[in-house]
């Protein structure tokens, strides 16, 4: 699954990581954003308690803003920033969810069923919003490739294509609930 595969990936990598506690944090953090991602995707999901994820989200970006307030240099702290605007993103999906039919069709791309009549159109700041989380994926995709960091691209890779998955996820959505 796409977001199961990077959250298994954070997981090892905070099990693995020599880095601090602050790291291990941030990559654990990462995991629950993939998790937590699983269930927006499916109609099973709407059943899932809000309350929890939500705190959990919010607690996260919380997290990642205080880690880019805190950052000495500036990839870091825009990376955070990032993060942090992702798991808001991701805290408001939760709490706001994708209106869904009770016939249990699948949710339609306009927002909502026949029966609600036809919206007007996404609104601006979500078409933003999910223009940004594309162009943010095709970011992190391009960075995996990049010979500046001293990761090796083995380690490299698997965590883009996660940080990818989740800002990828995080448009779609984000259109899909507008």
């Amino acid at each position: 699954m796409v977001f199961a595969g990077p959250s298994g990936w954070f997981l090892y990598q905070s099990a693995c990581s020599t880095a601090g506690a602050a790291e291990r944090i941030s990559l654990v953090l990462h995991a629950v954003m993939c998790l937590v991602m699983i269930p927006m995707v499916w109609p099973w999901g709407a059943r899932v308690p809000h309350g929890p994820q939500a705190a959990v989200l919010g607690a996260s970006a919380a997290w990642f803003v205080a880690s880019a307030v805190r950052a000495r240099r500036m990839t870091p702290a825009v990376k955070d920033a990032h993060h942090a605007l992702m798991s808001a993103v991701m805290a408001w999906m939760v709490v706001m969810p994708m209106p869904l039919p009770t016939d249990g069709a699948a949710p339609r791309m306009d927002g909502g069923h026949a029966a609600m009549g036809r919206m007007s159109g996404p609104a601006p700041a979500a078409v933003t919003l999910a223009a940004y989380c594309l162009v943010a994926a095709v970011v992190w995709l391009a960075e995996a490739g990049t010979a500046t960091s001293p990761e090796s691209p083995a380690r490299r890779l698997p965590a883009a294509a996660g940080h990818a998955a989740m800002s990828l996820g995080a448009g779609v959505l984000t259109l899909a609930m507008a």
